[in-house]
């Protein structure tokens, strides 16, 4: 149970580190106007979209499962065999817009 729980944690934090990172990709795109127009950077743009709506939509899926949990956890019959099991609320994924400005991603021109 503790593994699984470390590995929750982990993964939630990497998938918030990749969506702060394509966030700053976008911003730092300003500074090459260029790039707007390359076919290349378009389809980039496009899967970084894509990337970070399945990202959304697991955000919101394992906020569900920690919803679903909780209620679980805490509502009668259910919460006497999570306190035999000594089960504990989960906190749910939000996301920290401070951390957003941590991440500096830099665009090498050739």
């Amino acid at each position: 149970m503790h593994n699984s729980r470390k590995r929750c944690n982990s993964r939630v934090a990497v998938e918030d580190q990749i969506s702060r990172m394509l966030s700053r990709i976008l911003v730092a795109v300003e500074a090459y106007p260029e790039l707007k127009t390359n076919d290349h950077f378009i389809k980039l743009q496009y899967s970084l979209n894509e990337v970070e709506e399945q990202l959304s939509a697991a955000r919101r899926f394992y906020n569900s499962a920690v919803t679903e949990y909780n209620n679980a956890v805490e509502m009668f019959p259910t919460n006497i065999i999570a306190w035999w099991m000594k089960y504990q609320l989960k906190l749910q994924f939000k996301a920290n817009p401070q951390a957003k400005n941590n991440v500096n991603i830099e665009i090498n021109s050739k």
